[in-house]
């Protein structure tokens, strides 16, 4: 089973298990502050509400000097001021902000959930694990992914026959000599040597048998995606991790010469020049002799050993043999483990595309029904199965009149679903029924189904508990949900007001006009002569001393267009008026183009002192303005509306 083998030595790729009941038990405890900060209106905010908004928004700035908090705290009423006029007209009411609002809700609480209860401790498990190697020996029989039934039936039975003999005394090396089919350890007694998390995708059930098995004892019987495995742990110790070293290879007959260059390393001499004059091995010889970073199962057991037995950066193994030939190993450095930040930013997108994370879910979903005293009645869904035909499969069926309205299933004896619930699950995932096979049972369609919406179920029941469990999400849920009220509200109230009030907007620009104002402006003439002609296109830009622009083009462009005129403005302080004195009349200095057939240069042909600018040419900033001016007469008038009342005491707790 080389396959097998290959599989394991990709230790960069992983598994993780989860062993332990992580799911209800270790949620997150944080105190629950009661306090209040202040009331606005008929609404309180707490000290922990303020506390997690002003963290979040500040950052590292967040240093609760009072000057931090007082002007957060002002810039936080305003907002809370906002939110409770918009939940006193009952904006939260509407139908297409609600159905937006639990759209989102729907949304997060299903990321959280999977995130918080399932990813998270994937992560903290796979972490822990890391930090051991475990040694072990397997038996194994073969069953690939696609076996069908009979063989894997046929594969199982072997495996449990050998259990038997096992239990009945049989030694565990010699079932592996005569019964293990990974004929790559079978006649070393099965071992595998070490091993550390995590394994390939498809070996979840062996990563957790490696670390939950005691040295010593064996495993019960293991799936894999390539077959059954039983093994036996061997040992345990601190995970080895990588480490980078440089060697010197010479041919295996050649003992004595990898003596004396040991020598001349320890006396001193550089040991990237020894490999350079006297390494056989062609890839590394020219750099020094370094190797890439690497773990356990990379080289041989030999080479390994002597590589990871080096105690500090610098020093040299004794001549080590291996297939290859002797070699001399320097360490150049040890990586330190991944603390677990780093951990989550390397592997989070692996573990939640892993297998192992589809197992750890059903896990959940098991804890959570536990939890929630889930009740089912198989006797109500039985009642099912015998009125549907083969038209179940097709997109034409629809819910039976009729259907027993007692409970399916229910969660703490309150939330509840019947039949008719069931039932309409099954109707609205037409694309699950269109996929089955006709042939299949409709039993066995239905229990597929009845699986799936009990799942979907509980998880939806453990989503509605995340507000309880995790103030994190809580707060997340809260500020989504007025941000869309402060959204609307202000749109009302400021920014549809602003652009359609356009008398309102008139008469603001009245009073505010000479703040738009066009700073001085130069009216520039650019000047381009389509000629090679150098003489014709001198005469011409001298004969702007004498004559208007006009006049030339009249008596140059008789037969062609030889001047070409645009006409332009700009203030004193734009990048047009860059190589331009601010006098009327300045010309610049006429310039060939990149191919010299024409001739170009500039010229102030008027000065256009500062003015107002027009309402419809100042009306984006005119626009902006006014908004900020509603806004600010919409506050004073909600500091008057609600009432504002700030615990001092709280208040000064805070500062720092």
């Amino acid at each position: 089973m080389i396959l097998f083998k290959k599989l394991f030595n990709n230790v960069g790729i992983a598994v993780f298990i989860v062993s332990t009941s992580f799911v209800l038990t270790n949620k997150l405890n944080a105190q629950k502050s009661q306090d209040v900060l202040m009331t606005i209106g008929k609404s309180t905010i707490e000290v922990d509400e303020f506390k997690y908004i002003y963290e979040k928004n500040n950052g590292k700035s967040a240093d609760y000097s009072k000057k931090s908090v007082s002007e957060y705290l002002d810039l936080y009423k305003k907002f809370k001021l906002k939110v409770e006029k918009a939940k006193q007209t009952r904006l939260d009411t509407l139908e297409n902000l609600s159905a937006e609002l639990e759209g989102y809700r729907k949304q997060l609480a299903s990321s959280y959930l999977m995130d918080k209860e399932v990813t998270e401790a994937l992560l903290k498990e796979l972490h822990n694990r890391m930090s051991e190697d475990i040694e072990f020996s397997h038996i194994f029989v073969a069953s690939p992914e696609t076996a069908n039934k009979a063989q894997k039936a046929e594969a199982m039975a072997k495996m449990k026959d050998i259990e038997e003999k096992l239990k009945g005394g049989m030694a565990f090396g010699e079932g592996a000599k005569e019964y293990s089919e990974d004929k790559t350890t079978s006649d070393k007694g099965g071992h595998m040597g070490y091993f550390t998390a995590k394994l390939p995708n498809g070996f979840y059930d062996l990563e957790t048998a490696l670390y939950t098995t005691p040295v010593g004892k064996i495993s019960p019987i293991v799936t894999s995606r390539i077959g059954y495995h039983i093994i036996t742990v061997k040992g345990k110790r601190p995970a080895r991790g990588q480490t980078e070293v440089a060697h010197i290879l010479v041919d295996q007959s050649k003992k004595s010469f990898i003596d004396s260059i040991r020598k001349m390393a320890i006396a001193g001499k550089e040991f990237e020049l020894l490999a350079l004059d006297h390494s056989i091995d062609k890839n590394t010889s020219k750099i020094g002799g370094k190797l890439p970073f690497f773990g356990i199962n990379t080289y041989e057991k030999s080479f390994e050993d002597a590589a990871f037995g080096l105690d500090k950066d610098g020093d040299i193994s004794m001549p080590i043999l291996s297939k290859s030939g002797w070699h001399l190993i320097k360490r150049i450095s040890k990586a330190a483990p991944d603390s677990y930040d780093i951990l989550v930013r390397k592997m989070k997108s692996q573990i939640n595309k892993d297998d192992r994370f589809e197992t750890a879910k059903i896990k959940l979903i098991r804890d959570i029904k536990a939890s929630a005293n889930f009740m089912e009645n198989t006797a109500v869904l039985s009642k099912f199965t015998p009125n549907l035909t083969d038209e179940f499969y097709s997109y034409k069926w629809n819910v039976p009149e009729n259907l027993d309205k007692m409970t399916l299933i229910s969660y703490n004896g309150s939330l509840t679903y019947d039949l008719v619930d069931f039932a309409e699950y099954c109707r609205n995932n037409t694309k699950t029924r269109l996929k089955y096979d006709k042939a299949k049972p409709l039993d066995e369609a239905v229990n597929e189904l009845y699986t799936e919406f009990v799942n979907e179920k509980t998880l939806d029941f453990e989503e509605k508990q995340l507000v309880k469990k995790y103030p994190d999400y809580k707060a997340l849920l809260r500020e989504y949900e007025e941000g869309i009220l402060l959204f609307e509200i202000t749109k009302i109230n400021v920014w549809d007001k602003a652009n359609q009030d356009t008398i309102g907007l008139k008469s603001f620009y009245e009073t505010v006009k000479d703040n738009y104002k066009w700073e001085d402006k130069a009216k520039i003439a650019s000047i381009d002569i389509k000629t090679d002609d150098k003489k014709l296109a001198a005469e011409i830009y001298k004969g702007l001393n004498k004559k208007s622009i006009q006049k030339l083009m009249n008596k140059y462009n008789k037969n062609t267009k030889v001047i070409n005129v645009t006409y332009s403005e700009a203030e004193e302080s734009a990048k047009e008026m860059s190589g331009l004195i601010k006098t009327v009349g300045y010309t610049t200095p006429m310039e060939a183009n990149s191919t010299e057939d024409s001739y170009s240069f500039r010229k102030i042909v008027a000065l256009i002192p500062s003015h107002t600018k027009t309402m419809q040419e100042a009306r984006g900033y005119v626009v902006a303005d006014y908004q900020d001016y509603l806004e600010k007469e919409w506050l004073v008038n909600l500091k008057k509306e609600f009432k504002i009342t700030v615990d001092e005491t709280e208040l000064n707790k805070l500062i720092k």
